[in-house]
């Protein structure tokens, strides 16, 4: 669906930010191959998951089909899907700062003989793309969080290598109650999610012939639509090498960097600049087709079939009559409930996190109305659990889909307020995500040339802040 908010910097921001996550769990076979290649199976795949130019038709919860044309995906190791602790994050945050200082002193370095080069990159780059990354670093330090859904799995990647011994039954291990998050054990995240088998297999093992067998035996125990073969190179390529400088590492580092889980899987390859030029032009033809693939005929339409089931679930749990009166009845009586800053505790098969789920595929497959409707749903049961950290996040998703969709300017600000006001409230809890809104607040009156107002905002959010983030 077209946006009105979408050419905006804002609405650049929530495409980005707002994309399915996959969570990948590969085995260490996988990592090996693909570290033969200066990278991470998880760095090799990201390069991939920015999808431009296509053209995929979409239907939600009405019977009017629109169509997609751009896509992205998020992928995570099993590990990283978790909230980093506050320190770990501020400690990353200052060493991106840092980071960003000494680039900016190389870039502006020099005496009056390099005053040209000087002004081309002020040129390239406006003086406040710096803060825009370290908000967008930000942001991200505080993905994961057990208030919201927006960050849940909607698919998981498992990846074994055809040199793994029993790769099928490898599958059915990687998938166990060691690997999977913190959150699935507590009920937050749903463990029934998209399963998608992917065998890898390197050319310089042999040639794939025996990779086919082991992907027939695949098909035969998961089910042929969900299983795939792809072949990389790790060694001397048959179709002429790729440059060093083809594909530049822009995947951004893990966050979770004292996990000692997270630091088997992703390597400090992370960090390198480029490969090491194994991966010829077919491999990595192959990987871009698989991924379009994935996204395209897995990932959207499974999100499909969730929102229109979830929808239907709704439409008769939460807006017959007969149940509206009952929750007016039922709501009275939770008014003398004991005010608590988490509220009660949510599965994710209760009906608010059904309809949170609902909601965020909807913006995530840009449905703005029918997010912003659920969204509004949620509002109000929220508020009437005292449930004020999940208030606040549903009031930035109103906010941020009526921009979106660019209706009532007005109420788009007052539900930035609110969520903002109460995620101070909350103390250290609501902290950082006071922040982000404010972060996101501002951009919205920017988008409006309402530089005043957003200037407002950002004094609102240092009066109570660290320094370096004042």
């Amino acid at each position: 669906m077209e946006s009105a908010g979408g050419t905006s910097l804002l609405g650049e921001i929530i495409r980005e930010r707002f994309t399915p996550v996959v969570m990948v769990l590969p085995t260490l076979a996988v990592e090996e191959s693909c570290q033969k290649n200066n990278t991470s199976f998880l760095d090799l795949m990201r390069r991939f998951c920015d999808l431009r130019q296509i053209d995929v038709p979409v239907r939600t919860a009405s019977d009017q089909p629109y169509r997609l044309h751009e896509f992205c995906l998020r992928m995570f190791y099993a590990a990283e899907i978790s909230q980093a602790k506050a320190e770990i994050a501020e400690e990353y945050l200052l060493q991106f700062v840092n980071e960003s200082s000494d680039d900016a002193f190389v870039e502006f370095h020099g005496g009056p003989q390099n005053i040209e080069s000087i002004l081309k990159v002020a040129q390239l780059e406006s003086p406040s793309s710096w803060f825009q990354r370290y908000s967008k670093e930000f942001i991200r330090s505080i993905a994961f969080s057990e208030h919201e859904a927006i960050d849940h799995p909607v698919a998981c990647l498992l990846v074994v290598s055809s040199r793994d011994e029993n790769p099928v039954n490898k599958f059915v291990d990687l998938f166990n109650t060691d690997k999977i998050p913190a959150l699935m054990h507590d009920g937050v995240m749903d463990p029934k999610l998209l399963k998608y088998y992917l065998l890898l297999h390197d050319n310089q093992d042999g040639p794939p012939d025996w990779a086919k067998e082991i992907l027939s035996e695949m098909k035969g125990t998961f089910g042929s639509a969900d299983c795939s073969l792809l072949c990389i190179n790790s060694g001397l390529p048959q179709h002429g090498a790729v440059e060093k400088h083809f594909l530049t590492s822009d995947a951004s580092p893990s966050i979770l960097n004292a996990s000692e889980d997270t630091d088997e899987l992703v390597n400090s390859s992370l960090q390198k600049e480029n490969f090491n030029g194994f991966l010829d032009e077919a491999d990595l033809n192959e990987i871009s087709e698989f991924m379009l693939n994935f996204s395209s005929k897995h990932i959207i339409p499974y999100m499909e079939q969730k929102i229109r089931l979830l929808n239907q679930q709704v439409v008769a749990t939460k807006k017959g009559l007969r149940n509206q009166i009952k929750n007016l009845w039922w709501r009275k009586g939770k008014e003398e409930m004991v005010d608590a800053i988490n509220g009660p505790m949510y599965t994710f098969s209760s009906t608010e996190s059904q309809i949170r789920v609902l909601a965020d595929y909807a913006l995530m497959l840009c449905d703005y109305e029918l997010a912003l409707s659920n969204y509004r749903l949620l509002s109000s049961d929220y508020k009437t659990d005292k449930s004020w950290k999940r208030y606040a996040g549903v009031q930035e998703m109103i906010g941020l889909s009526l921009f979106m969709l660019d209706q009532s300017r007005k109420e788009a600000e007052y539900c930035m307020e609110t969520a903002f006001t109460t995620y101070q409230k909350l103390g250290s809890s609501g902290q950082r995500f006071a922040i982000r809104c404010a972060l996101w607040w501002a951009e919205m009156l920017k988008a409006r040339g309402q530089y005043k107002d957003a200037a407002v905002v950002y004094s609102r959010t240092a009066t109570d802040e660290p320094s370096l983030r004042a």
